[in-house]
Protein backbone atom coordinates (compact mmCIF):
# COMPACT_ATOMS: atom_id res chain seq x y z
CA UNK A 1 0.00 0.00 0.00
CA UNK A 2 1.28 3.49 -0.60
CA UNK A 3 2.78 5.52 2.02
CA UNK A 4 0.94 8.51 0.40
CA UNK A 5 -2.54 7.02 0.77
CA UNK A 6 -4.04 8.80 4.06
CA UNK A 7 -3.40 12.21 2.19
CA UNK A 8 -5.17 10.99 -1.18
CA UNK A 9 -8.25 10.21 1.50
CA UNK A 10 -8.18 13.20 2.83
CA UNK A 11 -8.71 14.91 -0.44
CA UNK A 12 -11.12 12.74 -1.26
CA UNK A 13 -13.36 13.55 2.25
CA UNK A 14 -12.66 17.44 1.10
CA UNK A 15 -14.10 16.81 -2.29
CA UNK A 16 -17.12 15.14 -1.02
CA UNK A 17 -18.53 16.88 1.66
CA UNK A 18 -21.24 18.91 0.99
CA UNK A 19 -21.22 22.69 -0.53
CA UNK A 20 -22.04 24.48 2.24
CA UNK A 21 -19.83 23.30 4.70
CA UNK A 22 -16.69 25.60 6.05
CA UNK A 23 -13.20 24.28 4.09
CA UNK A 24 -10.04 25.77 4.70
CA UNK A 25 -6.93 24.49 2.59
CA UNK A 26 -3.18 25.32 2.86
CA UNK A 27 0.40 24.19 1.36
CA UNK A 28 3.23 25.15 3.38
CA UNK A 29 6.66 23.93 4.22
CA UNK A 30 6.90 20.59 6.89
CA UNK A 31 10.21 19.21 8.30
CA UNK A 32 10.83 17.41 11.05
CA UNK A 33 13.80 15.07 12.82
CA UNK A 34 13.58 11.29 12.60
CA UNK A 35 14.53 9.45 15.78
CA UNK A 36 15.85 6.77 13.86
CA UNK A 37 19.85 6.33 13.58
CA UNK A 38 21.22 7.54 9.94
CA UNK A 39 17.93 9.11 9.11
CA UNK A 40 18.19 12.54 9.60
CA UNK A 41 15.24 14.40 8.49
CA UNK A 42 11.67 12.12 9.10
CA UNK A 43 10.48 10.73 5.78
CA UNK A 44 6.72 10.80 7.47
CA UNK A 45 5.52 13.99 6.73
CA UNK A 46 2.93 15.80 4.35
CA UNK A 47 2.90 19.61 3.62
CA UNK A 48 -0.28 19.75 2.56
CA UNK A 49 -3.29 21.03 5.18
CA UNK A 50 -6.94 20.03 4.40
CA UNK A 51 -9.22 21.42 6.79
CA UNK A 52 -13.54 20.91 7.55
CA UNK A 53 -15.73 22.18 10.02
CA UNK A 54 -19.11 21.19 9.85
CA UNK A 55 -22.13 21.11 12.93
CA UNK A 56 -20.74 17.93 14.09
CA UNK A 57 -18.08 16.37 11.78
CA UNK A 58 -15.18 17.79 10.90
CA UNK A 59 -11.28 17.21 9.66
CA UNK A 60 -8.25 18.28 10.80
CA UNK A 61 -4.83 17.57 9.01
CA UNK A 62 -4.75 13.54 9.07
CA UNK A 63 -7.71 13.27 11.90
CA UNK A 64 -11.29 12.96 10.93
CA UNK A 65 -14.08 13.45 13.89
CA UNK A 66 -17.26 13.15 14.78
CA UNK A 67 -19.24 14.72 17.65
CA UNK A 68 -21.23 12.83 19.37
CA UNK A 69 -22.02 15.40 22.04
CA UNK A 70 -21.30 19.18 22.01
CA UNK A 71 -22.15 22.35 23.46
CA UNK A 72 -21.02 25.88 24.17
CA UNK A 73 -19.94 28.74 21.62
CA UNK A 74 -16.73 30.16 20.46
CA UNK A 75 -15.11 31.33 24.24
CA UNK A 76 -16.75 28.07 26.11
CA UNK A 77 -17.30 24.90 24.65
CA UNK A 78 -16.59 21.04 24.88
CA UNK A 79 -17.59 17.98 22.56
CA UNK A 80 -16.68 14.64 23.14
CA UNK A 81 -15.76 13.36 19.61
CA UNK A 82 -15.34 9.75 17.78
CA UNK A 83 -11.88 10.48 15.97
CA UNK A 84 -9.99 8.33 13.42
CA UNK A 85 -6.14 9.65 13.00
CA UNK A 86 -3.13 8.56 10.74
CA UNK A 87 0.11 7.32 12.65
CA UNK A 88 2.68 8.99 10.22
CA UNK A 89 5.39 6.84 11.66
CA UNK A 90 7.76 4.05 10.63
CA UNK A 91 10.29 3.36 8.55
CA UNK A 92 11.66 1.37 5.27
CA UNK A 93 14.83 -0.20 5.55
CA UNK A 94 16.04 1.42 2.62
CA UNK A 95 15.72 4.92 5.31
CA UNK A 96 19.28 4.27 6.27
CA UNK A 97 22.40 1.45 6.24
CA UNK A 98 21.39 1.14 9.88
CA UNK A 99 18.32 -0.05 9.22
CA UNK A 100 19.25 -3.26 6.80
CA UNK A 101 17.62 -6.11 7.26
CA UNK A 102 15.13 -4.74 9.59
CA UNK A 103 11.40 -5.35 7.96
CA UNK A 104 9.35 -2.03 7.12
CA UNK A 105 7.18 -0.56 10.53
CA UNK A 106 3.87 1.32 8.12
CA UNK A 107 1.80 4.02 8.84
CA UNK A 108 -1.33 2.97 10.39
CA UNK A 109 -4.78 4.76 11.45
CA UNK A 110 -5.73 4.87 15.14
CA UNK A 111 -9.57 5.34 16.14
CA UNK A 112 -11.27 6.24 19.63
CA UNK A 113 -12.61 8.88 21.33
CA UNK A 114 -11.47 12.65 22.34
CA UNK A 115 -13.10 15.19 25.28
CA UNK A 116 -12.05 18.70 23.86
CA UNK A 117 -12.66 22.06 24.75
CA UNK A 118 -12.16 25.71 25.25
CA UNK A 119 -12.69 28.05 27.91
CA UNK A 120 -11.70 31.42 27.12
CA UNK A 121 -7.72 31.25 26.58
CA UNK A 122 -7.39 27.66 27.54
CA UNK A 123 -7.17 24.62 25.32
CA UNK A 124 -7.74 21.10 26.11
CA UNK A 125 -7.86 17.53 25.18
CA UNK A 126 -7.99 14.11 26.46
CA UNK A 127 -7.88 11.63 23.24
CA UNK A 128 -7.56 7.39 23.76
CA UNK A 129 -6.80 5.84 20.29
CA UNK A 130 -6.14 1.86 19.24
CA UNK A 131 -5.01 1.05 16.20
CA UNK A 132 -7.44 0.16 13.90
CA UNK A 133 -5.47 -1.87 10.68
CA UNK A 134 -3.69 -3.90 13.15
CA UNK A 135 -0.31 -2.82 12.54
CA UNK A 136 1.02 -2.01 15.94
CA UNK A 137 -1.51 -3.38 17.84
CA UNK A 138 -1.32 -1.08 20.48
CA UNK A 139 -3.18 2.17 21.93
CA UNK A 140 -2.17 5.54 23.08
CA UNK A 141 -3.39 7.89 25.84
CA UNK A 142 -2.44 11.28 25.69
CA UNK A 143 -3.59 14.95 27.13
CA UNK A 144 -3.09 18.45 25.72
CA UNK A 145 -3.35 21.86 27.22
CA UNK A 146 -2.55 25.55 25.46
CA UNK A 147 -3.01 28.92 26.39
CA UNK A 148 -4.00 31.22 23.11
CA UNK A 149 -2.14 34.53 23.65
CA UNK A 150 -3.81 37.41 21.29
CA UNK A 151 -0.88 39.50 20.89
CA UNK A 152 -2.50 41.59 17.95
CA UNK A 153 -5.91 41.64 16.75
CA UNK A 154 -4.30 39.87 13.48
CA UNK A 155 -1.80 37.77 15.34
CA UNK A 156 -1.86 35.15 18.42
CA UNK A 157 0.50 32.80 19.56
CA UNK A 158 -0.62 29.01 21.72
CA UNK A 159 2.00 27.83 23.50
CA UNK A 160 1.30 24.07 24.26
CA UNK A 161 2.63 20.88 26.03
CA UNK A 162 1.49 17.32 25.74
CA UNK A 163 1.92 14.29 27.85
CA UNK A 164 1.36 10.74 25.89
CA UNK A 165 1.40 7.33 26.94
CA UNK A 166 2.20 4.58 24.49
CA UNK A 167 1.96 0.87 25.84
CA UNK A 168 3.82 -1.64 25.17
CA UNK A 169 2.55 -3.05 21.74
CA UNK A 170 3.00 0.30 20.14
CA UNK A 171 6.30 1.18 21.26
CA UNK A 172 7.32 -2.10 20.24
CA UNK A 173 6.34 -2.18 16.74
CA UNK A 174 7.94 0.57 16.14
CA UNK A 175 11.27 0.64 18.25
CA UNK A 176 11.62 -2.80 18.79
CA UNK A 177 14.23 -5.37 17.20
CA UNK A 178 12.79 -8.96 16.75
CA UNK A 179 15.53 -11.34 16.91
CA UNK A 180 15.47 -12.23 13.40
CA UNK A 181 16.99 -8.67 12.55
CA UNK A 182 19.85 -8.72 15.34
CA UNK A 183 22.80 -8.60 14.01
CA UNK A 184 26.43 -6.63 15.08
CA UNK A 185 26.02 -3.42 16.39
CA UNK A 186 21.75 -4.04 16.10
CA UNK A 187 20.84 -6.23 19.55
CA UNK A 188 17.49 -7.60 19.69
CA UNK A 189 15.07 -5.24 21.74
CA UNK A 190 11.84 -5.95 23.10
CA UNK A 191 10.49 -2.48 24.07
CA UNK A 192 7.92 -1.68 26.77
CA UNK A 193 5.20 1.09 26.68
CA UNK A 194 6.37 4.50 28.09
CA UNK A 195 5.51 8.47 28.94
CA UNK A 196 5.97 11.33 26.18
CA UNK A 197 6.00 14.49 26.61
CA UNK A 198 5.41 17.21 23.99
CA UNK A 199 5.98 20.81 23.66
CA UNK A 200 4.81 22.86 21.20
CA UNK A 201 4.49 26.78 19.85
CA UNK A 202 1.50 27.66 17.69
CA UNK A 203 1.46 31.39 15.73
CA UNK A 204 -1.17 32.91 13.61
CA UNK A 205 -1.40 35.40 11.72
CA UNK A 206 -5.08 36.87 9.96
CA UNK A 207 -3.35 38.02 6.73
CA UNK A 208 -7.24 38.82 5.36
CA UNK A 209 -10.85 37.16 6.39
CA UNK A 210 -10.06 34.25 4.79
CA UNK A 211 -6.30 34.34 4.62
CA UNK A 212 -3.76 32.79 7.42
CA UNK A 213 -0.60 32.16 7.93
CA UNK A 214 0.66 29.58 10.08
CA UNK A 215 3.71 28.68 12.15
CA UNK A 216 4.07 25.44 14.17
CA UNK A 217 7.19 24.68 15.99
CA UNK A 218 7.45 21.14 18.17
CA UNK A 219 9.77 19.63 20.47
CA UNK A 220 9.25 15.72 21.29
CA UNK A 221 11.06 14.30 24.53
CA UNK A 222 11.30 10.82 23.56
CA UNK A 223 10.70 8.15 26.17
CA UNK A 224 13.42 6.39 28.25
CA UNK A 225 11.98 3.20 26.65
CA UNK A 226 12.49 4.16 23.12
CA UNK A 227 15.94 6.10 23.42
CA UNK A 228 17.10 2.41 25.13
CA UNK A 229 15.90 1.37 21.42
CA UNK A 230 19.51 0.30 19.26
CA UNK A 231 17.35 1.71 16.39
CA UNK A 232 17.46 5.55 18.30
CA UNK A 233 20.13 8.01 18.41
CA UNK A 234 18.37 10.98 19.89
CA UNK A 235 16.83 11.93 23.23
CA UNK A 236 14.07 14.28 21.31
CA UNK A 237 13.09 14.99 17.85
CA UNK A 238 11.90 18.69 16.23
CA UNK A 239 9.78 19.48 13.61
CA UNK A 240 8.15 22.99 11.72
CA UNK A 241 5.38 23.69 9.56
CA UNK A 242 5.10 26.58 7.85
CA UNK A 243 2.26 27.32 6.29
CA UNK A 244 -0.59 29.46 3.97
CA UNK A 245 -4.43 28.92 4.43
CA UNK A 246 -6.84 29.90 2.12
CA UNK A 247 -11.12 29.69 3.64
CA UNK A 248 -13.60 28.58 1.51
Amino acid sequence: MSRYWRLWLCLMVFFCLPAQAQFSAGIGFSASQSPYQGVSSNPNTIPAYVNYQGQRLYLRGTELGFALWQQGDRQQAFSLNVIASGRLAGYHASDSAFLTGMATRRWSLDGGLALSGRHQQHLFSIKAVHDLLDHHQGYEISGYYGHLLRLHPRWTLTPGVQLSWQNDDLVDYYFGVRSEEARDGRAAYQAAGGLEPQVSLMSLWQISERQQLIAIARVRYLASEVRQSPLVDRRHTSGVFLGYILSF
